[in-house]
């Protein structure tokens, strides 16, 4: 158990680190850090993705 945990936390600063570049990133960052299980972080982070797409097909 405390290796999934370490595993989690470990992913979630990687993912935020990756996030800082991008603008208006501080909802889905705080978000990340927040998560507690492998399946809610991917969540959050496809949920992220669909909505920069949705963003650039607008842009567009």
């Amino acid at each position: 158990m405390m290796v999934k945990r370490t595993a989690i936390m470990e992913t979630r600063e990687h993912a935020t680190w990756y996030l800082k570049v991008l603008k208006e990133n501080g909802k889905v960052r705080n978000r990340i850090n927040e998560a507690t299980s492998r399946e809610r972080l991917l969540k959050i982070l496809n949920e992220f993705v669909e909505e920069l797409q949705t963003r650039m097909k607008v842009s567009l």
